[in-house]
């Protein structure tokens, strides 16, 4: 009970949007955003349904068994149409830092060349009020103080302000404490919106399994077609 315990909390701890992206927002996912758009073309056609008919490669013909052309274009369909949705709530519901880059290492990368120090001030304040999530979120705060007395122009805010702050040495100085509160901060939007991404994923697998199940039913027809013809 305790390993399942102990794994049941590693899996729900590292839950997050990133290791399932591709899955998700892939580019069969892209492509299926456009079947509601053209697939009532395609689903009462009858000259496409033809073309799902397998006489000469599965001798389909004969056997008297399985998918139908027709059935088996349907079930494409509407694996497309829940690949479709998924992606849909993929691209309104993932997490806002995705703007600047899917996975931590792109995000961290971006954000380095463009975060302020304003950023940089509120994504602390939002650690030492809420607590660290992370081991990256376990700083020392005379790090941080080391930080801003490097990155600050003394007196800001007043007339009295003093341009002695250096930014890129700065950054350059106190990367790594920088990074360690980017990942935090990624990880912290990370976990968000969870339900939504087991919708996404609950619907992709549902496409997938539809757009399965004609490949498996053309796949046995072809080796029994084979063997028929081989004895």
């Amino acid at each position: 009970m305790r390993t399942l315990n102990g794994w049941w909390q590693t899996f729900s701890y590292n839950y997050c949007w990133p290791d399932y992206v591709k899955y998700i927002d892939g580019w069969i996912p892209k492509l299926a955003l456009t079947v509601p758009v053209i697939g009532y073309l395609i689903l009462f056609n009858d000259k496409i349904s033809e073309l799902f008919i397998f006489t000469e490669i599965a001798n389909e013909d004969t056997l008297l068994f399985g998918l139908s052309g027709v059935q088996r274009l349907r079930l494409i369909y509407f694996g497309l149409i829940l690949l479709g949705a998924s992606n849909f709530i993929y691209l309104i519901k993932k997490p806002f830092h995705f703007k600047f880059g899917r996975n931590i290492v792109d995000y961290t990368r971006t954000c380095l060349e463009l975060f302020s120090l304003g950023d940089y001030i509120q994504m602390h304040g939002t650690i030492r009020h809420e607590g660290h999530l992370t081991l990256d979120g376990k700083y020392y705060d005379s790090e941080w103080e080391g930080f801003l007395n490097t990155a600050k122009n003394a007196g800001e805010g007043t007339d009295y302000v003093k341009r002695d702050g250096d930014w890129d040495g700065a950054k350059s100085k106190y990367g790594g404490l920088l990074r360690g509160i980017l990942r935090e901060n990624f990880f912290r939007y990370d976990i968000k919106r969870r339900y939504w991404l087991s919708l996404c994923l609950l619907l992709s697998t549902g496409g997938y399994l539809l757009m399965l199940i004609p490949s498996a039913d053309l796949f046995v027809k072809v080796c029994i077609s084979s063997f028929s013809i081989s004895t």
